[in-house]
């Protein structure tokens, strides 16, 4: 008799468990109420895809404003998640992001002031070096990026902009691992590839007749389907279809203290309240994150695991493990977008 009363005890605070979790005001909101939310003010925000896994099985897709599923769409800063995972993507051993890149980089070695930088620092933005075009749209050439000057010490604060991504485009360059981004990352993944942005020609690279190199901090462009892949590569541990391609995924959302939520290539649900964060607040930019009155970088009432990759026009890639959950949503720009509103309806059903 006992073992049974402990039984429907458990039960019964399990069925009161998920019944709290999908309340609104006294009442269950289904999922199927979440989603159509959700999916309703996506649409209203400029919203041209959005896309929901959930246990693996996609749950909603819709394009509410003339795109379509096989459309290549651009993902803006999303794009910097590709090389940096190509950079950690499975090989003989675990890249060492405490190794300086000037190991890597040769000319940085004879720079006292950026021989130290470690690959760490570099893809956190706390490498110290100039984030050259924020805010102008200019993303630099590979050897520009390679020259910028340093604003503050390595490792001392946040800088978010295109010259670190740039620099790694350099290195990888060299190293022919660009080609590998498409062999060790979207093959694996049944991407054919898509397509980047290359760098606006200025006047240093007219007199030249090379190819222009790719923006990898904003110009690739994927279908919504094919990024989801990645996010759902990212859910489970870097595997695909039984596959290892990314060795340590947990890399990814470790972050340093100069850079509190921000890990490589992902921003964090950290609790910034009561974080020293007056080295990263002032420099989150505001094309893609806009600050909504929440102690949390993205939404209080999101599991503190979420992680997203985002980019300006409101481009979004989140990953909630715990809910084994990855949403993609790809839109034109908007500034009354808001991750709290949307989030909000789509795990609670609740505006905000």
């Amino acid at each position: 008799m006992r073992a049974h009363l402990g039984l429907s005890f458990s039960a019964l605070f399990l069925v009161l468990t998920i019944f709290s979790a999908g309340c609104s005001g006294g009442q269950v909101v289904s999922q199927q109420e979440r989603l159509d939310r959700a999916t309703a003010y996506s649409a209203e925000k400029d919203g041209d895809a959005l896309l929901v896994w959930i246990d693996g099985t996609l749950v909603r897709e819709d394009y509410p404003n003339g795109d379509s599923r096989g459309q290549q769409h651009i993902l803006t800063e999303i794009s910097m998640l590709f090389p940096v995972l190509t950079l950690l993507a499975n090989s003989d051993e675990e890249f060492d992001l405490n190794r300086p890149v000037s190991a890597d980089l040769p000319a940085w070695s004879t720079t006292q002031e950026k021989a130290t930088i470690t690959w760490s620092e570099l893809l956190h933005f706390t490498s110290g070096l100039k984030a050259t075009g924020v805010g102008h749209g200019d993303v630099p050439m590979f050897d520009e990026a390679l020259e910028a000057p340093l604003v503050h010490a390595p490792g001392e604060s946040f800088r978010f902009g295109p010259t670190a991504v740039q620099v790694l485009g350099a290195v990888m360059e060299r190293s022919e691992r660009i080609k590998q981004m498409k062999d060790r990352l979207f093959q694996p993944l049944g991407i054919p590839g898509g397509r980047w942005r290359a760098v606006t020609e200025t006047e240093r690279a007219s007199s030249r007749r090379t190819a222009l190199p790719p923006r990898l901090f904003d110009g690739a462009h994927l279908t919504p389907r094919e990024l989801g892949r990645i996010g759902r590569l990212l859910l489970n541990d870097g595997r695909w279809h039984g596959e290892q391609v990314i060795e340590n995924v947990d890399r990814l959302t470790e972050p340093t203290p100069a850079s509190p939520a921000f890990g490589l290539g992902v921003w964090l649900n950290v609790d910034l309240s009561t974080a020293d964060s007056l080295s990263f607040w002032p420099h989150v930019p505001e094309r893609i994150l806009l600050p909504r009155g929440q102690d949390h970088l993205i939404y209080d009432g999101a599991p503190a695991e979420l992680f997203m990759a985002a980019g300006r026009y409101n481009q979004r890639l989140y990953v909630i493990p715990s809910r084994q959950m990855v949403v993609v949503r790809l839109g034109r720009a908007n500034r009354t977008w808001s991750d709290v509103a949307f989030l909000a309806r789509l795990l609670e059903g609740t505006p905000q």
